[in-house]
């Protein structure tokens, strides 16, 4: 028997929001599959955003390895040279390199061919899950003017241009209805990608890759001049709003759970997906306000760090829970094991890491005066280890902790110096010969 691989990434779903786990999100598709799968409690995102959180997940190296992460000068798609450059072989050259057929289907263009992300695929579609995307052009002229219509109108008025004026709002208006008809922002691109998979030629045996984007901003309400304001200090969210954006997130992810539950029916239906080596997971979570911050990048919070791991194994064979941490940089060589006979064992270790670099944001037109509070308050180097019941979070730039729990729970660092000295010491090592202040305790 030869298994197939269907990896899948829920882009931007945090672990704790599923009913799986606890959450207030009811997804009886989840927790149907979870039943013939193998369901991971401690699984941890190498990244709090996209890019070198996918090039981990494929490369089986944190971002301090593969060295395809944001910088104080290089943000989002700059990377992409970089990662064209990188020479570690991808899952996906791997298993072409066994005979198998490679397939992906993403609606983040973060995680696309323009990104370099279809190396070693035969297929690789990029879906457009925005119908904004259509006006790209003159959306990319209007937010260097804006964060908001109003805001970009009042700008052309000022400048005068009213042809222009006219132009962008007759754009806007066609966005606005092509939103209603195709359900944008709650429908991301799933339903299309099911689609696909449904129709589409699968040889056997295949490896195939989705990310679906539905959990990502924007959700319904959500504005970007608001979104700004508070990411720019200018003006904070509202508490009520931010309890609004959060049920809307949770509606993604019920939303999200029927799109997995036509997935399996799909593979069901073509007859693969007893033999199919199925994995649920995230490449990081979503933060609402928990720690004053809203979304993800730069932080290293458990509502971004933590993401659900669920893996169906083929002929839905079960695996003994073992104590430690799983990382997307052990799902490749986690899924090496199965194909040679062997176990889940190198999913999950003894501890687990997470890096971030700096800002990964460009600012719109209106908020360049903000950018050296921009500068002052994100671009911070950050690592966290996990290990045993305890995380340990540092501050490269400023040489501080910022955090330290026990069992989840914020503990005096100093109450367990010990720990904290050995948990330092492996933070030391795992830097990678970068700069980065590690506190004297």
């Amino acid at each position: 028997m030869q298994v197939n691989v269907m990896l899948v990434v829920c882009d931007t779903l945090r672990k704790d929001v599923l009913g799986l786990y606890g959450g207030p999100a009811k997804t009886p598709y989840i927790e149907t599959l979870a039943k013939e799968a193998v369901v991971y409690d401690n699984a941890i995102a190498p990244s709090p955003w996209t890019f070198p959180s996918h090039v981990s997940l494929f490369t089986g190296l944190y971002p301090n390895e593969h060295g395809v992460h944001e910088t104080e000068k290089i943000k989002l798609l700059n990377l992409t040279k970089y990662h064209n450059a990188l020479k570690t072989e991808r899952v996906a050259e791997y298993f072409s390199r066994r005979g198998y057929e490679t397939y992906g289907v993403s609606s983040n263009v973060m995680v696309s061919p323009l990104s370099g992300f279809d190396k070693g695929f035969k297929f690789f579609l990029s879906l457009d899950p925005a119908p904004k995307m259509k006006e790209s052009k003159i959306f990319l002229e209007a937010r260097k003017l804006g964060a908001s219509p109003s805001e970009i109108a009042k700008e052309l008025v000022k400048q005068r241009r009213f042809g222009t004026l006219f132009k962008y709002a007759s754009a806007w208006r066609r966005i606005i209805k092509a939103n209603k008809a195709l359900n944008y922002p709650m429908e991301k691109g799933s339903s299309l990608t099911n689609d696909i998979i449904l129709n589409g030629k699968l040889s056997l045996p295949f490896f195939y890759f989705i990310n679906y984007v539905e959990m990502h901003e924007p959700y319904k309400g959500y504005l970007p001049k608001e979104t700004w304001d508070n990411f720019t200090g200018i003006r904070k969210i509202s508490a009520g709003k931010v309890r609004y954006l959060k049920k809307q997130y949770i509606y993604e992810s019920e939303y999200l759970d029927a799109a997995i539950g036509r997935l399996v029916s799909v593979l069901k239906s073509r007859g693969v997906y007893d033999d199919t080596l199925l994995i649920i997971t995230s490449d990081h979570g979503q933060a609402f306000n928990e720690h004053g911050y809203m979304y993800h990048n730069t932080y290293l919070y458990d509502e971004i760090t933590r993401i659900p791991m669920i893996v169906k194994y083929p002929k839905n064979k079960k695996f003994k829970r073992r104590r430690g941490y799983q990382s997307l940089v052990h799902v490749p060589a986690m899924i090496r094991s199965i194909l040679e006979g062997g176990d889940d064992s190198d999913l999950t270790k003894e501890a687990a890491f997470s890096e971030a670099y700096g800002d990964v944001t460009v600012l719109p037109g209106g908020y360049h005066h903000r950018k050296d509070y921009v500068k002052d308050k994100y671009e911070k180097k950050r690592k966290v280890m996990y290990k045993d019941d305890f995380k340990l979070t540092v501050n490269g730039t400023d040489g501080t902790i910022e955090e330290f729990l026990h069992r989840d729970r914020p503990v005096d660092p100093h109450e367990y110096k010990w720990t904290v000295r050995h948990m330092l010491s492996e933070l030391d090592m795992f830097r990678g010969g970068e700069r980065f202040a590690l506190p004297d305790f």
